[in-house]
């Protein structure tokens, strides 16, 4: 819990903004015919345990997340829609790896959908335990970073992923969304994991690199002997 919101202060997931900025905002919904039903949204706690494989207890873990259900489409959300990588394209892609002696890689989004920032403005109420220091001041957070629970959070963290996959020169296949080509190299992309094939080692070396360099990413290895 404590690793969760030290991580939302260091990557500055919300921001304090003057009250009067939120009412202002809602202000011009209202003009424009909008009836806005909830003006912040709450934060809530998502608690698991991960377990081994023999079922014995890893760890417990702590996820803040945004309350979806609260929010108001027109208002603070529009598309939701994030394409998922087919099984045939996998299945597909392991296949040829045999066949043709690709190199390969998992790759690990760390906590990825914080990574992109929101398009809208939503504003929240302080979370359960965290205390926020206002300095007297009347003010109200107003989130940044894309987070769990919201009801585009998927759609969100698809297009900040499709955009750094295009300027590193990557092209989506016309018959998979989530499947990235170039030169040498295929990447699969299944929400926060990826695979990568390529010619040679020395090609997915350099794009695990450059993709450390756009994202928070953890290198799982080679995924085929």
């Amino acid at each position: 819990m404590h690793k969760e919101v030290k991580h939302m202060f260091d990557n500055e997931v919300w921001e304090k903004v003057p009250r009067k900025e939120m009412t202002d905002y809602y202000k011009s919904l209202k003009r424009q015919g909008i009836d806005v039903k909830r003006k912040q949204l709450m934060l809530i706690w998502s608690f698991k345990r991960k377990r081994h494989a023999d079922g014995s207890l890893s760890k417990h873990k702590a996820r803040l997340c945004c309350h979806g259900g609260q929010q108001q489409w027109g208002v603070n959300y529009y598309e939701t829609y994030a394409p998922v990588v087919a099984w045939a394209s996998v299945r597909t892609m392991l296949v040829m790896s045999k066949l043709y002696n690709l190199n390969t890689r998992s790759i690990d989004f760390i906590l990825a959908y914080p990574q992109a920032e929101v398009k809208t403005n939503i504003y929240l109420h302080p979370p359960a335990g965290i205390t926020i220091n206002t300095n007297g001041e009347d003010v109200v957070l107003k989130l940044k970073k894309n987070l769990y629970g919201l009801k585009d959070a998927g759609r969100t963290w698809w297009e900040h992923l499709s955009s750094g996959l295009e300027k590193m020169g990557f092209r989506q296949c016309e018959a998979d969304q989530c499947v990235w080509k170039k030169d040498g190299v295929v990447i699969i992309v299944y929400v926060d994991d990826c695979l990568i094939f390529g010619n040679t080692k020395e090609l997915v070396d350099d794009i695990v690199t450059a993709l450390g360099k756009q994202f928070d990413i953890t290198d799982e290895g080679e995924t085929v002997e």
